[in-house]
């Protein structure tokens, strides 16, 4: 049994054989695409960065990064390639694949990210946490450390499990309501659980909290030391 349906192979090409290839990714397309962009853009990303997109998907993000960016400076990786090439032929015009070869997108099921030839400057993991357990964070910290430069940041949505509330109770998230679990999809955590996942000589934990989440997700950095 997977930990989501995001493992569902079966069902991700289903989606995107009836072009819903926006929809099996979460939905509210443009209004998050959007937001994790203007986030970005306000912790100070710049055209000359290379961007790491964990958890790509169909490229929500993409199609806002990818003009942004300077040529070859945006790179994805996720476990369903069939949403990747969904993304990359039907939401990036000629142009954009111009900015973007095939070659800069990774697909595996263990965040490798050794097809990367170059050190990233900033990483963003939006909704990709929210579904999986804790040590799927600490693999990705591990497996992602080498690649990124020297004060990188790599920035992580999670639901939160706040001072007071109890750990292994479900949790309803403010604002969209979403129900959340300790043990099953969609899981909450407490910020220490973050830190908890950090080796101290790879990264450091800097909470940030509400960015304006439409479904509630709070916002983490990781920080490379």
């Amino acid at each position: 049994m997977s930990h989501s349906y995001y493992y569902d192979l079966e069902a991700m090409q289903g989606g995107v054989d009836d072009h819903r290839h926006r929809e099996v990714i979460g939905g509210l397309w443009e209004e998050i695409g959007a937001l994790q962009m203007s986030f970005l853009l306000a912790q100070g990303l710049k055209p000359e960065h290379r961007l790491m997109d964990v958890g790509c998907g169909s490229l929500r993000l993409g199609v806002k990064a990818i003009p942004y960016l300077e040529a070859n400076r945006y790179y994805g990786t996720d476990l369903n390639e069939i949403l990747i090439r969904a993304g990359y032929e039907r939401e990036l015009s000629p142009e954009m694949q111009a900015r973007v070869p095939m070659s800069h997108f990774g697909v595996n099921e263990d965040f490798g990210f050794d097809f990367l030839d170059q050190k990233m400057d900033v990483a963003i993991a939006q909704s990709v946490f929210t579904h999986l357990p804790l040590n799927y964070l600490r693999r990705c910290l591990n497996n992602l450390a080498p690649h990124m430069n020297q004060g990188g940041r790599f920035f992580v949505t999670y639901f939160e499990c706040r001072e007071g509330q109890n750990l292994f109770s479900p949790i309803e998230q403010p604002n969209g309501g979403v129900i959340t679990h300790d043990y099953q999809d969609p899981f909450h955590y407490r910020r220490a659980d973050l830190s908890f996942a950090v080796e101290a000589d790879q990264w450091g934990f800097e909470p940030i909290g509400d960015w304006n989440h439409p479904r509630g997700q709070q916002m983490a950095c990781f920080r490379k030391l």
